[in-house]
């Protein structure tokens, strides 16, 4: 959704670097903000300020859309869902390289980047990062908040679990389900369906610890 010309990225690190480059590419906005507890500045080549800590992203609730860029899945969804409550105006955003297929959901919050693949019958939930030149085939469910990182394919009739992350480079056989918080080491081939809370590496991929 692209209602305001400001775009507010909450997060001014690489990864909101790289969300500010997709927002432009689209075209719609003539401004951008950055808010970051971090950074007090981004790298003397960036053309932007960051304008503020996070906490102060109501100042821009009336006339502004917001993206959570922040890798973390479990802080971005708590954004969101900050954003959500005062009823804040959520982009989601698809750059022009990007192919999402005319019949497959997207949802709020999103960012699918350059070379990314979403083909028919796919689903995107809310707060999702399609990192670059990853490839969700058809009728894959992503659920909300997951990070798939770069080059990672995910073979047609997966279902992803809510704040999993696949590292770069994974791979995702056909018709199994990824459970929820799974993450998943470079490179690693996931063959079956997976626990939650684990952390799978190798191919083919097994769960080497829990993340709790």
């Amino acid at each position: 959704m692209k209602k305001n010309k400001i775009l507010v990225i909450i997060g001014a690190g690489g990864h909101g670097l790289v969300v500010a480059d997709c927002a432009l590419s689209i075209g719609h906005y003539s401004d951008l903000i950055f808010l970051d507890d971090c950074l007090e500045k981004l790298d003397d080549k960036s053309p932007w300020q960051v304008s503020g800590p996070i906490a102060s992203w109501p100042n821009y609730s009336e006339n502004a859309d917001f993206i959570v860029a922040i890798g973390n899945n479990t802080m971005r969804a708590s954004l969101l869902q900050q954003l959500s409550a005062k009823h804040c105006c959520i982009a989601t955003l698809i750059h022009p390289t990007a192919f999402v297929s005319q019949h497959s959901t997207i949802g709020q919050g999103v960012v699918v980047f350059a070379n990314a693949v979403v083909n028919i019958g796919a689903r995107i939930d809310e707060g999702c990062i399609i990192n670059t030149a990853a490839t969700i085939d058809h009728d894959c469910h992503i659920q909300a908040c997951c990070h798939i990182s770069p080059g990672v394919n995910i073979a047609g009739g997966v279902n992803v679990g809510k704040g999993s992350w696949l590292g770069i480079g994974s791979c995702v056989v056909e018709y199994i389900t990824i459970a929820e918080n799974t993450q998943s080491g470079a490179g690693a081939v996931l063959t079956k369906s997976t626990q939650s809370n684990q952390l799978y590496v190798g191919v083919p991929a097994l769960a080497v610890r829990s993340l709790i």
